[in-house]
């Protein structure tokens, strides 16, 4: 009999692709369920797993490991892909295909499946991660084999069967949780005109509603990690956990945008993602403080393409690797302390510091003659400017030079008659000798 490994969440189509590997084509089925901070209990997952027909069904936390190995790291390289996404969604399907591959090895399963749906980004995401780590793994998505075309179907499939499903609630609402924010899809929400609904949103209050008074917080880095709250240390998982709360409490980290996805296809996507805008906003600050201009210059477009190689799924190509390795070298010195206020949706940055700050105020101060005296000043700017007035006289020198020819040349012939610089037709006359 076949093994497979399956990743599974417990949602409807999950639950009938695990019904259908096991009935329909004979497979023998480990399950396996993450907990990414889904903020769910996840324990009841694997006695359903085992209700429907898997061998066996582990259940692992894997939250740590999904904010030191994927999340931080895009934080490190301030990647955020089309300005408004985090990743969120991208990272766990990395990890779950990570924790598949070795499940996968050490349960001996030549073959890993999911229930990832067959229109969007994540069955490529995953697919191309198993890929990446093991070409020899066999990937089964039933979703795309089955012969269940819709909702309708689904449940028919389930209930002839007498398969313990949920009956789906009247809201077409997809969420997607973790601890980078949360993802979610309104079915009905087809206008990009059309506001969504206020329910919609999970994890933040809207902006109104936000409390009226600011929550003023300093949030504190090492080599580009954050580590202490209020100055207190605390470990990864405390520290998201309560920025989430704290940011979604204030209204923080909500959008409603149009992105494309891997194939240039829009696509409207509602984020919630408090924790991650609080942190980018102030590692990004504290960075403009330790790093200098040319490094600030060559590390925001390569954060740009780091941001689209793992959105597009490249998470474990070379090109990703070889970047992180460079962010990496870029987080040497971003170690301090930034104090942010979060209102009514809006998260400001108040003040930074940091014992690698670039920022000198006696060198900022234009009253200030210490460093820079008149004379190094007007020779700097006649050197400066030189290149601008050489191009504006060479330019000048160009436009006389075309200007006289205009004049001598006079009247041009078209079509056997003249005519003058408008393209008027002018009375032809014999040469005058």
């Amino acid at each position: 009999m076949p093994r497979a490994i399956m990743a599974f969440n417990g949602d409807l189509e999950a639950r009938l692709a695990l019904h259908w590997l096991v009935h329909e084509r004979g497979y023998e089925v480990i399950t396996l369920s993450i907990n990414l901070g889904q903020e769910t209990y996840l324990e009841p997952l694997g006695e359903i797993a085992l209700e429907l027909g898997a061998t066996a069904a582990q259940v692992v936390d894997c939250r740590k490991a999904f904010l030191s190995d994927f999340c931080f790291p895009v934080l490190q390289a301030g990647a955020v892909y089309q300005q408004s996404c985090f990743l969120g969604s991208a990272l766990a399907r990395f990890l779950i295909a990570q924790e598949l591959v070795r499940v996968a090895h050490d349960e001996g399963c030549d073959t890993v499946a999911h229930a990832a749906a067959s229109k969007g980004n994540d069955q490529v995401r995953m697919e191309t991660a198993i890929a990446a780590q093991d070409p020899k793994l066999r990937v089964l998505a039933p979703v795309r084999e089955w012969n269940l075309k819709n909702l309708p179907d689904k449940l028919k499939y389930a209930r002839n069967r007498s398969l313990p499903v949920e009956e789906p609630s009247d809201a077409p609402l997809n969420v997607d949780r973790n601890l980078w924010g949360v993802s979610l899809f309104l079915n009905e929400l087809a206008d990009s005109w059309q506001e969504p609904p206020a329910g919609a949103f999970v994890l933040t209050r809207p902006a109104e509603l936000a409390p009226n008074e600011p929550a003023v917080i300093t949030i504190g880095f090492d080599q580009g990690i954050p580590t202490t709250l209020n100055g207190e240390a605390l470990e990864p998982l405390a520290l998201v956990r309560e920025l989430n709360k704290l940011g979604g409490k204030h209204g923080i980290g909500r959008s409603d945008v149009v992105e494309d996805r891997m194939f240039g296809i829009k696509t409207r996507e509602l984020y919630e993602v408090p924790a991650p805008t609080i942190l980018w906003t102030a590692h990004r600050d504290l960075e403009s403080l330790v790093h200098s201009k040319e490094m600030v210059q060559i590390r925001e477009p390569l954060s740009r393409r780091y941001a689209e190689l793992v959105y597009m799924g490249l998470w474990f190509h070379d090109a990703r690797r070889a970047l992180h390795e460079f962010m990496v070298d870029t987080q040497r010195l971003v170690t301090g302390e930034v104090r942010l206020k979060l209102y009514k949706g809006a998260c400001t940055v108040l003040g930074r510091r940091s014992s690698h700050s670039l920022y000198d105020s006696r060198l900022a101060n234009q009253t200030n003659l210490e460093f820079f005296d008149n004379q190094w000043a007007q020779g700097f700017t006649l050197l400066w400017s030189l290149q601008s007035r050489l191009a504006a006289r060479r330019q000048s020198q160009e436009s006389e030079v075309r200007s006289q020819k205009s004049e001598v040349s006079g009247p041009s012939e078209v079509g056997g008659q003249k005519s003058d610089s408008d393209g008027r037709e002018v009375e032809s006359k014999s040469p005058d000798f």
